[in-house]
């Protein structure tokens, strides 16, 4: 069997969502969220101190998600106790490198106090990156005394010092002895407690947000955070990691059945430059809205608009495997895609890509890891159907994939085009899938729950 690789990333997370589950949260999210909000629920639901700069697109109403919050919080009301965190990606627009951030952002309704909740953050940190590791609460402005903690109940504290939402750090202390703030945990402001809506007045009302980016390279002993983003194939390795993801999602059973065939989670651009469909070869012409991207209201470090497919990021992570002399190489990706509507919000999609070239690919092969992964996930009713329409691959090798009924299951694949390959200078053909998952989990689903006539 081939050897498995975690990106450092999907380390992290898992082992933050084990620990959360371990301490009885319930775990959301995991690519259902949409990454888009208007920008007028933007308002902050606790008192993080260190707020992202939204990524606007062109008109203004919308802009790519700076908080998870707002779309968990809703998720888990009711009128007593509740213990919930997502994981996603938050967008920062002032870094213009790498705007994607990893993070967990959760809510607690508890009638805890200051002390044991300092407790639970222990081993919250604890339980995901090692009994090594310590976490305090620090207030942010003014220190709290660790005696006044185990006085402080969720009545005295609402009644008498907490009229404002306040905030600690979660500082985390390493086996060195060197600290780091993993995140920000504090009292809700009114709008979070709105949107909460416990109706337990005994119940401290809490939300927290930690940076995973941050933890994993602490956590895995990287120099620094744009490591992170490195797709070579040398980085990766050190990452051999044969375990399930964290999730039942199925996001994430793609991610572990892509894993078993070889393939490595790579990150390519969020954020595309203005010009990168016709380096991939497809038709940029004024009527054609889907290549254009969903135009952003002020481009970052020359980068214009978010992705309508994931293939143009999936070429790049082969580009740059080309450039680091890996002669043979496979690839993955999983992320949001974003297809433009004329008068209306775009429509946003959970989209994978996957890659592949080497002297042991060619077009045959690739078919069958196409069906061998499309079989693996629950898809077993498919076959394909050719294509020279898309002209984003080489002549005569696109397929198109379709279900028993004729219908299109909203993916394709095939060699990519000449022209592409030029143009992102990877030196030998490649081979390339665009997939969304939305039909393909709705697929698996009708496969798994049917039941033959005459079983019926």
């Amino acid at each position: 069997m081939k050897n498995m690789t975690k990106h450092p990333l999907r380390i992290t997370a898992d082992a933050f969502k084990r620990s959360f589950a371990l301490a009885g949260f319930d775990l959301y999210d995991n690519g259902t969220f949409p990454e888009l909000e208007k920008t007028e629920i933007n308002l902050p639901v606790f008192g993080k101190p260190e707020a992202a700069k939204p990524v606007l697109l062109m008109n203004g109403e919308y802009a790519l998600r700076t908080q998870i919050l707002p779309f968990l919080l809703p998720k888990v009301q009711g009128n007593g106790q509740a213990l919930a965190a997502a994981f996603g990606k938050i967008f920062d627009a002032a870094d213009e490198q790498y705007p994607a951030h990893s993070v967990a952002e959760g809510v607690l309704a508890t009638k805890m106090n200051l002390y044991d909740l300092g407790v639970l953050w222990k081993k919250i940190v604890k339980g995901a990156l090692g009994a090594a590791f310590d976490a305090e609460l620090v207030s942010v402005g003014q220190p709290v005394k660790q005696s006044d903690m185990a006085s402080w109940g969720s009545n005295a504290m609402s009644e008498n010092t907490l009229k404002e939402p306040v905030t600690w750090e979660i500082r985390v202390t390493d086996p060195e002895g060197e600290t780091f703030a993993l995140g920000y945990f504090g009292t809700m402001t009114w709008l979070g407690e709105a949107l909460l809506g416990c109706k337990d007045a005994e119940a401290g009302k809490y939300a927290f947000s930690i940076d995973l980016d941050q933890a994993a390279v602490r956590w895995l002993g990287l120099e620094k955070r744009e490591e992170l983003f490195n797709n070579g194939q040398e980085f990766l390795a050190q990452f051999t990691d044969g375990t399930v993801s964290g999730s039942e999602a199925f996001e994430d059973r793609c991610r572990d059945v892509l894993r078993t065939m070889g393939y490595s989670e790579g990150f390519g651009p969020k954020i595309y430059p203005d010009g990168i469909y016709k380096k991939m070869n497809m038709i940029q012409d004024e009527w054609d809205l889907n290549n254009k991207g969903v135009l952003l209201k002020d481009p970052l470090g020359g980068n214009t608009g978010l992705p309508t497919v994931l293939t143009p990021a999936i070429e790049q992570i082969l580009s740059e495997k080309w450039a680091a002399g890996e002669q043979s190489a496979r690839a993955f990706e999983v992320s949001h895609i974003f297809v433009p509507k004329a008068g209306a919000a775009p429509i946003e999609k959970l989209a994978l890509s996957f890659g592949a070239y080497g002297a042991d690919m060619d077009l045959k092969t690739f078919i069958a890891e196409v069906g061998d992964f499309l079989t693996k996930i629950g898809n077993k009713n498919h076959f394909y159907v050719p294509t020279d329409m898309a002209i984003a691959y080489k002549r005569g090798e696109c397929r198109l994939i379709l279900d028993e009924k004729m219908s299109y299951l909203d993916g394709n694949f095939g060699g990519i085009s000449e022209i592409a390959e030029a143009n992102f200078g990877i030196g030998t053909h490649a081979f390339m899938a665009n997939l969304e998952l939305n039909a393909l989990e709705k697929k698996a689903a009708e496969e798994y729950g049917y039941i033959a006539p005459e079983l019926r």
